[in-house]
């Protein structure tokens, strides 16, 4: 990172100056002691590594020329996703309570969990873990529940869990503070706000793109394995016909601007940065293919451009009478089974588009890398029936049944009903 030194040395033999090669020594360590300065006083210890790692396809052949330097350290490692899935969602301040997040995590062992969802942007729009990129600092908690995220991710890699860091979107009340301009409004010009009080980016504000995706890639980059977008709509509560957008013309189908956000994250983090990433959507995209449900979520927009979506199939999330079952909440199995084989045929036909496309462009091998799998997010909480631990049991069965490649159980107090896992 600093070629002067070398160069110096370069420039010394080929002169034959031996009077340089002799004080060599006393001329890098000067060079060098402004940049370790300055490291050490903007950046803790924990961050150096993934600055270093970050750019490292960039000058990985470099450094073959050259050969390794004398402190070259490995990047943060990443765990593969496992052959099926069985995770646990985790809130931010859960993880960041020494004792309770170790007391779940122990839970998690013996249950046979493999995976972690860790909110790292909350739903204030903190970010939750310290950022390496100076720019994503001002965002950050002022109290970060994941003060050293690389350590952090290091341990429960040691422990066998693959990590999935959850992301908040345009629900985002910590940007908006910083970026009005780039807010809902009101027809009067003040901001808009949600039945609760909380105020949302306009879905087509492209700097709001950039920036998610600069947290994501620096969670990445300290270790997270998977990041999942979740708030990826435009609002749905509240009075929405007083909502006025600075970006969103009003007339643009609004699933297509989502369409165009996805396949920006997509090129964005998969494709330039090999990123593995996933989406929270309704469970009725699995259902109702054609509408977008009036804020932009089509299941047919996203399946093309993550590696996994996750429908919220919760059964206490359906209205009474859906499907013919006056209280779907009580028909766990049902509910769930039926939404993931009716949404199969997204999956299916993405599958198939994307073969004939190479075919077209005359690829000589027609087999593309896979669209996105089902990873459904269920229910371990009460509401619309008492849940049990068969409930919750059923629901695992009803995933697996359904060609899941994996379930994800949701409880927003991270309570779990360790039975219904055994």
């Amino acid at each position: 990172m600093m070629p002067a030194p070398r160069e110096s040395v370069r420039l010394a033999m080929a002169a034959g100056r031996g009077w340089i090669r002799r004080y060599f020594a006393v001329f890098a360590l000067a060079a060098a002691v402004p940049a370790a300065v300055f490291l050490a006083r903007e950046l803790p210890s924990s961050k150096i590594l993934p600055m270093i790692g970050a750019d490292f396809r960039r000058f990985a052949g470099e450094k073959a020329a050259v050969g390794p330097g004398p402190a070259a350290v490995p990047a943060v490692p990443h765990k593969k996703v496992p052959g099926f899935v069985r995770g646990l969602y985790v809130t931010s301040s859960t993880a960041g309570d020494a004792r309770r997040f170790e007391d779940l995590v122990k839970m998690a062992e013996r249950a046979g969990i493999n995976t972690l969802v860790i909110d790292i942007k909350n739903d204030n729009g903190d970010i939750a873990f310290a950022p390496a990129d100076p720019e994503l600092k001002p965002y950050a908690a002022e109290k970060m529940p994941i003060a050293d995220p690389d350590a952090f991710t290091r341990r429960l890699h040691d422990r066998g869990f693959y990590l999935i860091a959850r992301q908040f979107v345009f629900q985002d009340p910590a940007y908006v503070a910083r970026h009005p301009e780039q807010a809902v409004r009101r027809a009067g010009g003040a901001l808009w706000r949600n039945n609760h009080g909380v105020p949302w980016i306009d879905a087509a504000a492209r700097d709001a793109w950039q920036y998610n995706a600069a947290i994501a890639k620096d969670a990445h980059g300290s270790g997270f394995d998977e990041i999942q977008f979740d708030y990826v709509r435009f609002p749905s509560d509240g009075k929405i016909s007083d909502m006025r957008f600075p970006f969103y013309d009003g007339k643009t189908p609004k699933a297509e601007i989502m369409g165009n956000f996805f396949a920006y994250l997509d090129d964005e983090l998969r494709v330039k940065n090999g990123i593995a990433i996933s989406v929270d959507l309704f469970g009725l995209v699995m259902w109702q293919h054609e509408h977008d449900l009036g804020i932009g979520q089509r299941l047919s927009d996203a399946v093309p451009h993550f590696d996994y979506v996750s429908p919220m199939v919760y059964p206490s999330h359906y209205p009474p009478g859906f499907d013919g079952y006056a209280n779907p909440a009580l028909f766990p199995y049902e509910i769930v089974y039926k939404n993931l084989v009716r949404g199969r045929s997204v999956f299916e036909a993405a599958a198939a588009t994307r073969v004939s496309d190479r075919v077209a462009a005359g690829e000589k091998d027609p087999a593309p890398p896979p669209v996105a799998s089902v990873r459904p997010w269920i229910q371990d909480f009460t509401l619309g029936a008492v849940y049990t631990p068969d409930m919750v049991r059923a629901q695992i069965k009803a995933s697996i049944d359904g060609g899941a490649s994996g379930w994800l159980l949701w409880n927003a107090r991270n309570v779990y009903t360790e039975s219904a896992l055994k």
